[in-house]
Protein backbone atom coordinates (compact mmCIF):
# COMPACT_ATOMS: atom_id res chain seq x y z
CA UNK A 1 0.00 0.00 0.00
CA UNK A 2 1.87 2.63 -1.21
CA UNK A 3 2.26 5.99 1.87
CA UNK A 4 2.23 9.18 1.44
CA UNK A 5 2.82 12.17 3.51
CA UNK A 6 3.24 16.20 3.31
CA UNK A 7 5.13 18.62 4.83
CA UNK A 8 3.69 21.64 6.59
CA UNK A 9 5.92 24.93 6.61
CA UNK A 10 5.34 27.08 9.49
CA UNK A 11 4.82 30.97 9.02
CA UNK A 12 8.06 32.81 10.04
CA UNK A 13 8.06 36.13 11.63
CA UNK A 14 8.47 38.61 8.97
CA UNK A 15 11.86 41.05 8.92
CA UNK A 16 11.90 44.12 9.65
CA UNK A 17 14.03 46.45 7.58
CA UNK A 18 12.53 49.79 8.61
CA UNK A 19 13.33 52.26 11.87
CA UNK A 20 14.19 50.09 15.41
CA UNK A 21 11.28 50.56 17.64
CA UNK A 22 11.44 53.06 20.64
CA UNK A 23 12.32 50.60 23.30
CA UNK A 24 14.97 48.56 21.64
CA UNK A 25 16.63 52.33 20.69
CA UNK A 26 16.14 53.26 24.42
CA UNK A 27 17.96 49.90 25.82
CA UNK A 28 20.90 50.18 23.27
CA UNK A 29 22.00 54.02 24.47
CA UNK A 30 21.62 52.89 28.44
CA UNK A 31 24.14 50.40 27.91
CA UNK A 32 27.06 52.97 25.36
CA UNK A 33 26.01 55.41 28.44
CA UNK A 34 27.01 52.79 31.29
CA UNK A 35 30.35 51.59 29.22
CA UNK A 36 31.22 55.45 28.57
CA UNK A 37 30.75 55.82 32.51
CA UNK A 38 32.88 52.66 33.38
CA UNK A 39 35.50 53.27 31.74
CA UNK A 40 35.52 57.08 32.75
CA UNK A 41 35.49 55.67 36.00
CA UNK A 42 38.08 52.81 35.56
CA UNK A 43 40.35 56.13 33.90
CA UNK A 44 40.04 57.95 36.45
CA UNK A 45 40.56 54.94 39.04
CA UNK A 46 44.19 53.99 37.32
CA UNK A 47 45.11 57.85 37.22
CA UNK A 48 44.80 58.86 40.77
CA UNK A 49 47.55 57.08 42.42
CA UNK A 50 50.08 58.04 39.84
CA UNK A 51 49.36 61.57 40.51
CA UNK A 52 49.06 61.33 44.13
CA UNK A 53 52.06 64.05 45.57
CA UNK A 54 52.33 65.25 48.82
CA UNK A 55 51.04 69.09 48.24
CA UNK A 56 51.97 71.38 51.53
CA UNK A 57 48.34 73.01 52.56
CA UNK A 58 49.43 75.38 54.89
CA UNK A 59 52.02 76.74 57.75
CA UNK A 60 52.21 77.94 60.93
CA UNK A 61 53.59 80.81 61.23
CA UNK A 62 52.73 81.94 57.08
CA UNK A 63 55.69 82.03 54.64
CA UNK A 64 56.79 85.76 54.45
CA UNK A 65 55.71 86.50 57.59
CA UNK A 66 57.02 89.19 60.15
CA UNK A 67 56.56 88.52 63.87
CA UNK A 68 57.29 90.25 66.89
CA UNK A 69 57.59 87.61 69.13
CA UNK A 70 60.02 84.50 67.39
CA UNK A 71 57.38 81.17 68.41
CA UNK A 72 58.97 78.51 70.02
CA UNK A 73 57.89 75.95 67.11
CA UNK A 74 57.18 76.37 63.43
CA UNK A 75 54.73 73.61 62.19
CA UNK A 76 53.48 72.36 58.33
CA UNK A 77 50.55 70.60 57.13
CA UNK A 78 50.49 68.44 53.82
CA UNK A 79 47.94 67.19 51.29
CA UNK A 80 48.44 63.34 52.90
CA UNK A 81 50.06 61.41 55.90
CA UNK A 82 53.98 62.03 56.35
CA UNK A 83 56.51 59.70 56.61
CA UNK A 84 58.85 60.65 59.71
CA UNK A 85 61.68 58.75 58.75
CA UNK A 86 62.14 59.63 55.34
CA UNK A 87 61.43 63.58 56.04
CA UNK A 88 63.91 65.92 56.22
CA UNK A 89 64.37 69.02 57.65
CA UNK A 90 66.76 71.76 57.89
CA UNK A 91 66.95 75.21 60.19
CA UNK A 92 69.01 78.49 58.82
CA UNK A 93 69.56 81.79 60.58
CA UNK A 94 71.18 85.28 60.18
CA UNK A 95 74.57 83.31 61.98
CA UNK A 96 73.90 79.91 59.70
CA UNK A 97 72.65 76.53 60.38
CA UNK A 98 71.20 75.29 63.50
CA UNK A 99 71.23 72.64 65.66
CA UNK A 100 67.81 71.87 67.08
CA UNK A 101 65.74 68.67 68.09
CA UNK A 102 63.82 66.35 66.57
CA UNK A 103 60.55 67.26 64.61
CA UNK A 104 57.46 65.58 65.91
CA UNK A 105 54.44 64.00 63.38
CA UNK A 106 51.00 64.24 63.93
CA UNK A 107 49.53 62.76 60.77
CA UNK A 108 49.95 65.26 57.91
CA UNK A 109 51.47 67.79 59.99
CA UNK A 110 54.83 68.30 61.37
CA UNK A 111 56.13 70.01 64.06
CA UNK A 112 59.89 72.00 64.38
CA UNK A 113 60.77 73.20 67.24
CA UNK A 114 62.60 76.21 67.37
CA UNK A 115 66.14 77.92 68.98
CA UNK A 116 67.79 80.96 67.83
CA UNK A 117 70.46 82.98 67.60
CA UNK A 118 69.93 86.56 66.76
CA UNK A 119 66.56 88.58 65.61
CA UNK A 120 66.38 88.45 61.98
CA UNK A 121 65.17 85.80 58.59
CA UNK A 122 65.15 82.44 59.30
CA UNK A 123 64.26 79.68 57.03
CA UNK A 124 62.65 76.14 57.55
CA UNK A 125 63.60 73.97 54.33
CA UNK A 126 61.90 70.96 54.40
CA UNK A 127 61.88 67.07 51.80
CA UNK A 128 58.72 64.90 52.29
CA UNK A 129 57.83 61.35 50.34
CA UNK A 130 54.87 61.12 48.84
CA UNK A 131 53.10 57.97 48.72
CA UNK A 132 54.04 57.01 45.48
CA UNK A 133 57.74 57.74 46.34
CA UNK A 134 57.57 60.86 44.61
CA UNK A 135 59.66 63.43 46.39
CA UNK A 136 58.31 67.28 47.33
CA UNK A 137 60.66 70.13 48.17
CA UNK A 138 59.49 73.54 49.81
CA UNK A 139 60.45 76.18 52.37
CA UNK A 140 58.97 78.26 54.98
CA UNK A 141 60.69 82.13 55.97
CA UNK A 142 60.13 84.15 58.59
CA UNK A 143 61.54 87.55 60.60
CA UNK A 144 61.43 87.62 64.08
CA UNK A 145 61.79 90.65 65.91
CA UNK A 146 62.41 89.37 69.09
CA UNK A 147 63.51 86.58 70.64
CA UNK A 148 62.29 85.13 74.44
CA UNK A 149 65.34 84.24 76.83
CA UNK A 150 64.25 80.63 76.94
CA UNK A 151 64.30 80.26 72.96
CA UNK A 152 67.95 81.71 72.45
CA UNK A 153 70.51 79.02 71.11
CA UNK A 154 73.28 77.62 73.18
CA UNK A 155 75.93 80.44 73.93
CA UNK A 156 73.80 83.20 71.96
CA UNK A 157 71.59 84.70 74.90
CA UNK A 158 72.93 88.33 75.35
CA UNK A 159 73.79 87.47 78.96
CA UNK A 160 76.05 84.81 77.60
CA UNK A 161 77.68 87.16 75.36
CA UNK A 162 78.48 89.71 78.32
CA UNK A 163 80.17 86.90 80.42
CA UNK A 164 82.21 85.66 77.64
CA UNK A 165 83.23 89.19 77.13
CA UNK A 166 83.80 89.83 80.51
CA UNK A 167 85.75 86.20 81.05
CA UNK A 168 88.34 87.29 77.57
CA UNK A 169 88.42 90.58 79.72
CA UNK A 170 89.99 88.92 82.69
CA UNK A 171 91.99 86.57 80.82
CA UNK A 172 93.63 89.05 79.14
CA UNK A 173 94.27 91.16 81.81
CA UNK A 174 95.92 88.39 83.22
CA UNK A 175 99.03 88.50 80.99
CA UNK A 176 99.27 91.75 81.08
CA UNK A 177 99.22 91.73 84.93
CA UNK A 178 101.88 88.41 85.55
CA UNK A 179 104.20 90.29 82.78
CA UNK A 180 104.21 93.89 84.60
CA UNK A 181 104.69 91.93 87.63
CA UNK A 182 107.71 89.65 86.03
CA UNK A 183 109.22 93.09 84.78
CA UNK A 184 108.63 94.80 88.27
CA UNK A 185 110.52 91.83 89.94
CA UNK A 186 113.50 92.00 87.07
CA UNK A 187 114.13 95.39 87.24
CA UNK A 188 114.02 95.09 91.61
CA UNK A 189 116.80 92.40 90.80
CA UNK A 190 118.37 95.04 87.93
CA UNK A 191 118.68 97.69 90.91
CA UNK A 192 119.75 95.28 93.50
CA UNK A 193 122.43 93.87 91.39
CA UNK A 194 123.83 97.58 90.72
CA UNK A 195 123.41 98.37 94.62
CA UNK A 196 125.86 95.43 95.55
CA UNK A 197 128.61 96.42 92.54
CA UNK A 198 128.18 100.36 93.67
CA UNK A 199 129.38 98.52 97.57
CA UNK A 200 131.70 96.37 96.42
CA UNK A 201 133.41 98.95 94.43
CA UNK A 202 132.93 101.68 97.29
CA UNK A 203 134.74 98.76 99.62
CA UNK A 204 137.60 98.24 97.60
CA UNK A 205 138.63 101.77 97.24
CA UNK A 206 138.17 101.98 100.95
CA UNK A 207 140.63 98.85 101.58
CA UNK A 208 142.85 99.96 98.72
CA UNK A 209 143.02 103.84 99.94
CA UNK A 210 144.00 101.88 103.71
CA UNK A 211 146.77 99.88 102.00
CA UNK A 212 148.36 103.14 100.33
CA UNK A 213 148.46 105.31 103.79
CA UNK A 214 149.72 102.09 105.68
CA UNK A 215 152.45 102.13 103.54
CA UNK A 216 153.08 105.72 102.88
CA UNK A 217 152.84 106.15 107.01
CA UNK A 218 155.35 103.16 107.94
CA UNK A 219 157.98 104.70 105.51
CA UNK A 220 160.79 106.51 107.53
CA UNK A 221 162.00 110.25 105.95
CA UNK A 222 166.11 109.80 104.92
CA UNK A 223 168.51 112.22 107.47
CA UNK A 224 171.36 114.04 105.96
CA UNK A 225 174.21 111.81 107.59
CA UNK A 226 172.28 108.73 106.37
CA UNK A 227 172.68 110.18 102.95
CA UNK A 228 176.24 110.73 102.51
CA UNK A 229 178.52 108.15 102.06
CA UNK A 230 181.19 106.82 104.94
CA UNK A 231 184.16 107.73 104.81
CA UNK A 232 186.30 105.10 106.04
CA UNK A 233 190.06 106.76 105.88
Amino acid sequence: MPCSFSLREEPSEPWHYGPMPQRSRIRALGGLLAAAVGGTVLALGLAAPAGAHAALVSTDPEDGASIDEAPASVSATFSEPLDGPSTEIAVTGPDGALDLADPTFDGDTFSQPMLYTTPGEYTVAFRVISEDGHRVDDSLKFTVAEIPADLYAEGAAPEDSAESSEAASEEATEPATSEATTAAADDEESNTGTALAAILLGLLIIVGGGVLLVKLLGRKPKTGDDAKPTDES
